[in-house]
């Protein structure tokens, strides 16, 4: 359906003004800089594979829902957070939190003064929330072709795809089946990668 990047955010007393400063700092003092974010998400993985590539170490607070991680960086408790898009954006834009980076390959429409990893030059992959609707595995041909054009009408109306935006960040994909398949196949592919190389538990 479509896909939204995450973002990195700091508590404005933090001296960053972007991601790129924030790691600095942790070159300079490891360990010392922290992050919170999902234990067990995709925002763990990211920031694992940001520090092997980057040469720098961050101390990793991990965090049972996106309520409490934004909760803690609000109040200090962290320096930093990474995590969805829409848990960060409200805060950003009232002044409570100063967005650093945002890891999608362009900058998003919903912060769009914030570069992205990329911009500043920090080595790692684009990295996105993503939605996709599933049918069981024998599913006729015809049903799923009639389900997916049935999703993309919808999700590009105009009823629609701006309030999937303006709530979550959505960039208003839908894809075919075929092409969604190639995607979480490669997507699949890198995380399970990121995951056996640093031995990254569920628990």
């Amino acid at each position: 359906m479509g896909r939204a990047p995450l973002a990195i955010a700091c508590h404005p007393d933090q001296p960053y003004k972007n991601f790129a400063d924030a790691m600095a700092d942790a070159r300079q003092r490891p360990g010392k800089p922290s992050v919170g974010v999902l234990s067990a998400s995709q925002a763990l993985l990211l920031i694992t594979h940001l520090q092997k590539e980057n040469g720098f170490d961050v101390n990793v607070i991990f965090y049972k829902g996106g309520a409490p991680t934004v909760q803690d960086l609000l109040a200090g408790v962290t320096d930093m957070a990474l995590t969805t898009l829409a848990a960060l954006e409200p805060h950003v834009r009232a002044g409570r939190l100063r967005a650093l980076a945002t890891t999608g390959d362009t900058r998003t429409p919903i912060l769009p003064d914030t570069p992205t990893l990329l911009e500043q030059g920090i080595k790692g992959y684009p990295t996105y929330s993503w939605w996709g609707i599933y049918a069981p595995a024998a599913t006729p041909r015809p049903i799923v072709e009639r389900m997916n054009a049935e999703v993309a009408k919808a999700v590009r109306s105009a009823e629609v795809a701006p309030k999937l935006a303006a709530q979550i960040g959505m960039e208003i994909l839908a894809t075919s089946p075929a092409s969604f398949a190639d995607f979480q196949k490669v997507e699949q592919e890198r995380w399970t990668r990121i995951i056996e190389e640093n031995g990254i538990k569920a628990d």
